[in-house]
This record gives structure tokens, sequence and C-alpha cells, in this order.
């Protein structure tokens, strides 16, 4: 029997408010060479009964005998998946009905790359459509800013199985683990989001993603120690901390110079190991400084700040970042 060309892939819990709008987008995209792989994690709603209302031959509907949680439930598509790539949907989200084909058109196009994932709308818990939408980065530089940020709508994501495979799936990172995974498809090869919208993505109050724990905070250092360890930087639990509040986009003032200092020892560590481009490299964290200190209206310090010989460099001067750094130094030598 042929394989398929993807194996879609929708991980549910207690999710019978959703997953039919989610099983349909997918049954009824363009694209029509895949399989459906559900898996109902332990449910104790009627998940089961909605997805069973579909009489669909591409769809194999499995079902775990308890919670057992994302990590195991994904990683059953080590043994499952028959797709050349795997194509993943959240069990509350909407894929448009020309995403795999996008994707596959991409990955064609693009055969170096492993991962591609795309924009995405965001509806409510109603179906409706908000006027905010998720838009990620689509240049040549995601592989650099996955050091400070899942660049990845995870419902958009299409991988490669023959690498999903060989990286062993996700690991038990609570909360974080797609994260983890990308990263990890990250360091190997070129990742991408396509300029598209792909799906819609449901805001709700039982979102998992809305519910951060300690463990993911965990996680996730765990996660930059892998990415400071592979740049050849030298981390510690105070350059851990400082680029987790990168990360999460939960920035101190009085922590500035820090993040001055570690940007400089990735710039320093990468020139040595040459895990990026080192023009490119140097160049983004200098434009990743001009942000941070954007993020404080008001700073006497920001122009000497933007100059750093640590990591200016003249070839990077624009007019525009120069004028909102002098505004900001303005504003802080009159306060």
């Amino acid at each position: 029997m042929k394989s398929p060309k993807i194996t879609a892939f929708i991980a549910a819990y207690n999710a019978s408010d959703y997953i039919e709008e989610s099983v349909s987008s997918i049954l009824n995209q363009t694209f029509k060479d895949f399989e459906l792989i559900i898996i109902d994690d332990g449910s104790t709603d009627d998940t089961a009964l909605a997805v069973k209302k579909f009489n669909d031959n591409r769809i194999r509907f499995l079902q775990n005998d308890v919670n057992k949680g994302l990590p195991f439930t994904r990683n059953r598509l080590l043994e499952l998946a028959n797709g050349e790539y795997i194509a993943i949907l959240d069990s509350d989200d909407i894929a448009y009905p020309d995403r795999f084909q996008l994707q596959l058109n991409f990955f064609s196009s693009h055969p170096e790359v492993a991962l591609c994932g795309g924009h995405g709308t965001i509806i409510n818990e109603n179906g409706i459509e908000a006027d905010k939408k998720i838009i990620v980065p689509t240049d040549d530089s995601i592989n650099m800013r996955m050091l400070f940020a899942n660049s990845f709508i995870n419902s958009s994501t299409m991988f490669k199985t023959e690498i999903f495979k060989a990286l062993n799936g996700y690991r038990d990172f609570a909360l974080a683990e797609d994260f983890d995974l990308f990263t990890r498809i990250s360091e190997k090869y070129k990742v991408a989001n396509i300029d598209a919208f792909l799906v819609k993505y449901r805001i709700h109050g039982e979102n998992i993603t809305i519910k951060r724990s300690e463990d993911q905070g965990k996680n996730e250092l765990e996660i930059l120690k892998n990415m400071q360890d592979n740049l050849g930087m030298s981390f510690n639990t105070s350059s851990l901390n400082l680029h987790k509040e990168l990360l999460t986009n939960n920035l101190n003032e009085a922590h500035f110079a820090g993040y001055l200092e570690l940007l400089i020892a990735m710039k320093v560590a990468n020139t040595k190991s040459k895990r990026f481009d080192t023009a490119k490299l140097n160049r983004f964290l200098f434009n990743k400084w001009y942000e941070i200190l954007r993020l404080k209206k008001s700073n006497a310090k920001a122009l000497n700040w933007y100059f750093k010989k640590e990591l200016y460099n003249v070839a990077y001067f624009n007019f525009k970042q120069f004028r909102k750094i002098f505004k900001i130094t303005l504003r802080g030598l009159i306060s």
C-alpha cells in the first residue's frame, strides 16, 4: 500500500467543543494525499464521540487508556506516522483549506528546509475572528531568532518525518516540548515560515499554553542551556536567567547591563564556534540590543549604550534607529 505524502496529526484531550471543526478543516484540504491520525489522550468528555461521527478512511483514531500528556501522545507518531511530512494541528484550531498545498509547494522549492510554518488568524471560543493576527518572521534569520523566541505557531508547522524520527521526537518538556523540538531541528537544519495565513488559532480560557507552570520555566532553562552550549558559551545561572527574560519578553530595566554582557558573550562564542554565519549573527545581535534599548522610553545612557563598540559596527548605522535612541536619551536627560 502506497504511503501518503502527509501525516496530519491531532492530539486531543477534552476537546469535544472544537475538535469537529479541526478535523473538518483537515478533511477539506485542497491537497488530498494524507492520513489523519487523531489520538484521544484519555478524555473524560465526548471527544471520542465527536471524532467517530466522521466516516473517512484517511482517519486513524486511537485512544490512550489514561491521560498521558502531550509529549507521550505526540511521540506515538514515531511508530505511527507513514507520511513523508508531519503536519501538526491542535485540537481547537482550524487549518485553512490550502495550507497543505502551500507548505508542500514551499518544501518542493526549498528542499534544504526541514520545518516550516506560517501566519495565524486569531479566533475566539465562538470562532469569531479578532482584528489581531499572529505574524511570524519570514526572513532568513529564523534560525537565529530561535535564540530568543519560538518563531512558529505550533498548529501551522509541517516537518520532515525522517528528521523527526532521527531526533527521537519530542522530549518530556511540559508546555515547551514543541519549542524544544523546533530548536533541536534548527540546530541541524534550515527552518522557515511562509508568508501566508495557514491556521486559525483559537484563544479561550482553557488553552494549555496560557497556563504557565513551574515545570515550563525549568524546561525553558534547559532548552536555553542547550542553546548556549551549542553556541559554545560557558553558561551559568545568571546568563540562563537573563536569557530566559529575553525569551519570555519579561525584561527588567535593572538588568540592561546584563543583557548587553549576554549578547557580547554570544557574539564572542559564535566567533569561535561558527554556529551561525558570523557577520549575520553580529548584525542580528546588535539589532536585538537596539530592540532592548527601545523598551525603556527614557534613558540618559541610551545613546552611549547604542554605540557600544563590543556590538556596534559603523556598517549597522541606521538613521531611523539613531533618531529613536536619541529621543530616548533626550527624555532621560530632561527628566
